[in-house]
């Protein structure tokens, strides 16, 4: 445990004695705690912050979770508002998709990772491949409703 004379007198002020803890090995111990005092109005609300953190998180997932069967409106950009059919009539129009895909699909993974969800398993050489099988199937959706479709299926 850090000792309160170890602290350097600046930063006394902002080092609280601790918090008890019940620990299984060493018994009933004091957590240091930093910039938070163990009593008061300033404990409570960062005990609710912590709750509404937690709160928000998981209410993120559920969110996501069920944006598959709502009906969501989104500002795309680039070849992602565009169809499924308008991004396989042309070459050119198929290397933009292709790369677009890629970004949008890193931009979800990235939307997974930091929100505690699981990023699907699949190769990147796949990501295109399962793209083009969705937008077979309706090909007047749009690129990016193709892509999270591919993305939710290819999550379970």
């Amino acid at each position: 445990m850090i000792e309160l004379s170890m602290v350097p007198r600046t930063l006394r002020a902002s080092f609280g004695s601790g918090i008890p803890v019940d620990n299984p090995i060493a018994g009933l111990t004091r957590q240091p705690t930093f910039g938070v005092q163990a009593r008061g109005a300033r404990m409570i609300w960062w005990m609710v912050k912590r709750s509404l953190f937690a709160s928000i998180v998981f209410g993120a997932s559920v969110c996501v979770a069920s944006a598959q069967d709502a009906k969501v409106s989104v500002e795309m950009i680039g070849v992602g508002s565009m169809s499924c059919a308008h991004w396989r009539s042309a070459e050119e129009h198929r290397l933009e998709g292709t790369v677009w895909i890629h970004g949008f699909w890193t931009g979800l993974n990235y939307v997974a990772a930091a929100s505690g969800q699981t990023q699907p398993k699949i190769s990147v050489s796949s990501i295109v491949a399962e793209v083009e099988k969705t937008c077979a199937r309706k090909a007047s959706q749009t690129l990016a409703s193709a892509v999270w479709t591919t993305y939710l299926g290819a999550k379970r």
